[in-house]
């Protein structure tokens, strides 16, 4: 690697405070762990993949918050919580500094419902690298709305000096 010295550096930025996205969908093939699998590769994201919502975890995400949240609308909840991904949603976001983005495979369940989180993801046939956009779109709207100062500073230098690495 002709710049192994900033990749490693940036790599080491980024391990500091890894982003730890979990990701509640009952639909196997969108996610998919060939996505998570790309996605990590890309920088230093750590995923957490259920498929179903019940008390135990919604109790845990308040709790031990991650830093992004991805919820399905239709399908993710058991029925003792809420009725459908927008209450976890709403839950999450209301309780926790955790970044809310919601997702559904209908698009009219997303319309007007931009009160239940930070992000909409409207498109949910994706391939790994769009997924990858996604992220990265999702993690810098993350890092300038809901962290510090420190932690968006040493993930920002992370990836620009793995990047840089890269090139």
């Amino acid at each position: 690697m002709k710049n192994g010295f900033f990749t490693n550096t940036g790599k080491f930025f980024m391990k500091l405070s890894p982003i730890k996205v979990i990701i509640i969908d009952d639909v196997k093939s969108y996610f998919n762990e060939n996505m998570l699998s790309i996605a990590s590769a890309n920088g230093n994201v750590c995923f957490e993949r259920y498929y179903k919502c019940d008390g135990v975890l919604l109790k845990n995400l308040v709790e031990n918050p991650r830093d992004i949240l991805i919820v399905d609308i239709k399908g993710t909840v058991t029925s003792d919580i809420g009725k459908d991904g927008f209450d976890i949603a709403n839950h999450v976001f209301n309780n926790t500094n955790t970044f809310v983005a919601t997702t559904s495979a209908h698009k009219f369940h997303l319309r007007n419902r931009s009160s239940y989180g930070d992000y909409v993801i409207s498109e949910r046939l994706m391939t790994p690298v769009d997924f990858c956009e996604e992220i990265n779109i999702m993690i810098d709207k993350y890092l300038n709305q809901k962290t510090k100062i420190y932690q968006k500073i040493v993930f920002k230098l992370g990836k620009k000096l793995f990047k840089y690495g890269l090139t």
